[in-house]
């Protein structure tokens, strides 16, 4: 017997519904926030309670903020980044083979934290506590709300808008939010974030200059220079951060919360250990120095830098950071040993910049989410878009470009006397060389209108549709008023 389309769609709907009542059944949770969730209504009673519920939003960054999710939504999908031949683990992320259910995990784990923020926003107004705290509390759950749905909404387009905890059944089905409803939302949010909260904070927290930075960064992703400067110079203008020196020490554990990193995810080796360094390392193939070369565990890594990075990063002390074509053995004393030694032709680099090998796969580098060296592109190209003739885009990206060629004048000399066209290409190749591998390629090239054109290039085979990812299908069959985006239906 065959079942149709819309008996199969009903019957899946029906699973997924009884898989959330059998849910409600054991613990008083929804959809969107499963067990685990230590807010509700009775739970924010007193000032520290509101904290706990605000560290249980934080926690969904670990997941939104993924290595994985990084560099699937920002990196393997666009020009630079490449699947290794020796493991084709991500696969569908390269080639968009993929279908809707792998947007699943980044949709529930933002919308989790999003119902979370929205528990401490609406929970904490009613607790009697020092106003000055709870305004901020409240300020810093909404910024987390806004980052959240920044990483939503620039990947699916516009989503469901919630303001409030959801609270039963009723307030799962919403439909879909315009893009711009939910930018508004995000924007709004971040701006009571940097109206009211301080400059600085604990680190890991959100402060005044963390909401300043993400502002400046959505408005650069929709065009809006004018505002994306205004907030990059309030970052600039604090004087709180500054370049590292060394362009390595960037991404080195001993250097954690750094004058140059503005936001950082938090990991400490050993209790929370952060595995994005591993999935760079070179992984040996089946049978080839079994003992691990690159390191005493063998490393997951399944990405590699594409032939065209590879050949159009220019020279620089920063190009050695973040590839190479070799490495020592891990014991320091064996010796150095070439890729091509060990993969052949297919496989010449690597991505080094991210180097923890001691850490024996327990790395407890931060994740960086959003560093000063960026807020200084941001600054020179916003810069370039409203104010073309002002000499200080200059200042900004040479400051960049210097601390990159590392004392080597004839690489990367500083820029001057180029047309505003020119700086345009000249801002996003810095971009793209000094953010390398950072999860930020996949969205510079989809704002600049270059994603497609880049991609195929490469010989991928990439659509417009493409340019947002599907919404998951379990939500599309659970909630009819949940459309899908075209293309991918």
């Amino acid at each position: 017997m065959t079942i149709n389309s819309t008996k199969m769609k009903l019957l899946k709907k029906y699973s997924i519904l009884l898989a959330v009542i059998l849910l409600f059944a054991c613990e008083d949770v929804l959809n969107e926030d499963p067990p685990g969730n230590i807010s509700s209504t009775n739970f924010y009673e007193s000032e520290e309670d509101a904290i706990a519920g605000l560290y249980g939003a934080y926690s969904n960054m670990y997941g939104v903020f993924s290595p994985g999710n990084v560099t699937n939504y920002g990196e393997v999908n666009a020009d630079d980044m490449t699947i290794s031949p020796i493991v084709p683990d991500r696969f569908e992320w390269d080639s968009f083979t993929y279908n809707s259910d792998i947007t699943s995990s980044l949709w529930n784990v933002a919308f989790q934290g999003i119902n979370r923020a929205n528990e401490v926003i609406a929970y904490t107004e009613n607790i009697d506590f020092e106003a000055d705290r709870k305004t901020d509390l409240i300020a810093e759950a909404k910024a987390l709300r806004a980052l959240y749905y920044f990483s939503l909404v620039r990947a699916m387009g516009g989503v469901p808008l919630y303001e409030t905890p959801t609270t039963g059944f009723d307030d799962i089905f919403t439909p879909r939010a315009s893009e711009e409803e939910v930018y508004n939302l995000i924007i709004s949010d971040l701006e009571a974030a940097a109206t009211e909260l301080e400059g600085s904070s604990a680190a890991g927290r959100i402060n005044a200059d963390v909401a300043n930075a993400y502002l400046a960064r959505i408005h650069l992703y929709r065009g809006e220079y004018a505002q994306a400067l205004t907030h990059a110079q309030n970052v600039i203008n604090s004087g709180r951060y500054q370049l590292l020196l060394d362009y390595a020490a960037v991404f080195s554990p001993e250097n954690n919360n750094s004058a140059e990193h503005i936001f950082q995810l938090q990991y400490l080796s050993g209790e929370q250990n952060n595995g994005f360094p591993g999935q760079f390392g070179p992984r040996m193939p089946s049978g080839v120095f079994p003992n691990s070369f690159w390191a005493g565990t063998t490393v997951p890594g399944s990405v590699a830098p594409s032939a065209e990075f590879i050949t159009e990063n220019p020279e620089s002390y920063r190009r050695t950071v973040t590839i190479s074509d070799s490495y020592e053995h891990i014991d320091g004393v064996t010796g150095t040993i070439t890729m091509e030694e060990v993969f052949g032709g297919e496989f010449p680099y690597y991505i080094s910049k991210f180097d923890d090998r001691a850490s024996e796969l327990q790395s407890g580098v931060n994740l960086t989410l959003f560093r000063y060296a960026d807020i200084l592109l941001i600054a020179a190209e916003a810069v370039n878009e409203v104010d073309p003739g002002n000499n200080q885009k200059y200042e900004w990206i040479n400051q960049v470009r210097e601390r990159a060629r590392n004392g080597i004048e004839e690489d990367l000399p500083n820029l001057t006397g180029l047309s505003q066209e020119q700086f345009r290409e000249a801002v996003l190749a810095e971009r793209r060389f000094e953010l390398a591998f950072e999860g930020q390629r996949a969205w510079d090239l989809k704002r600049s209108n270059r994603f497609l054109t880049e991609l195929q290039d490469q010989g991928k085979d990439v659509m417009e549709f493409m340019l947002l990812f599907p919404i998951p299908d379990n939500q599309t069959i659970l909630n009819d008023d949940l459309t899908q985006n075209p293309g991918w239906e």
